[in-house]
């Protein structure tokens, strides 16, 4: 398995992972018309500003086969609310479920706390679905402490925190 930074010319490949590992990880969790609603195209437009216009310490990691099919990513930066006393976040990881359990979850963290460690961040945050068990499980096996839990919008899912407060 390669990591490498995300590219433009990624982008549809980036999609198809965000799109097909969203639904399979949230599928149980959101309702089935959220599910629905989710389309590919929508997720496509979402990409391009990401890796067009980068903001400043922001960075795609992906994870990609010997034959360049792109199969995980993840995505960190500038924490985005300040609310936290941390300063560096991880924004999402998202990975085809075939994959899953192989340690390219784990590679792309260290990869992402590399960078944001070049970058001169001190700590980073994450936010995960409370109801995604085995994404919580992992983070805390990496060291993650909960700090945090808020409702997602008008919906009664909530999300969870977790920190590293010493890179």
């Amino acid at each position: 398995m390669n990591i490498r930074i995300g590219e433009i010319k990624d982008i549809k490949q980036l999609a198809t992972v965000h799109y097909e590992s969203w639904i399979s990880t949230y599928k149980g969790i959101f309702s089935k018309e959220t599910i629905e609603k989710r389309t590919y195209e929508t997720v496509l437009e979402q990409w391009r500003p990401r890796l067009e216009n980068k903001a400043v310490n922001y960075q795609c990691f992906l994870a990609e086969t010997a034959k360049g099919e792109i199969v995980a990513f993840a995505e960190c930066g500038k924490e985005r609310t300040e609310k936290y006393g941390v300063d560096g976040e991880l924004y999402t990881i998202y990975m085809l479920e075939a994959y899953q359990g192989k340690g390219i979850g784990k590679s792309l963290f260290y990869e992402v706390v590399e960078f944001l460690k070049e970058k001169g961040f001190q700590s980073f945050m994450l936010w995960v679905l409370k109801d995604n068990h085995s994404a919580r499980r992992f983070y805390e096996k990496l060291g993650g402490e909960l700090i945090a839990e808020k409702l997602i919008g008008d919906t009664d899912i909530v999300e969870v925190a977790y920190s590293w407060k010493n890179l």
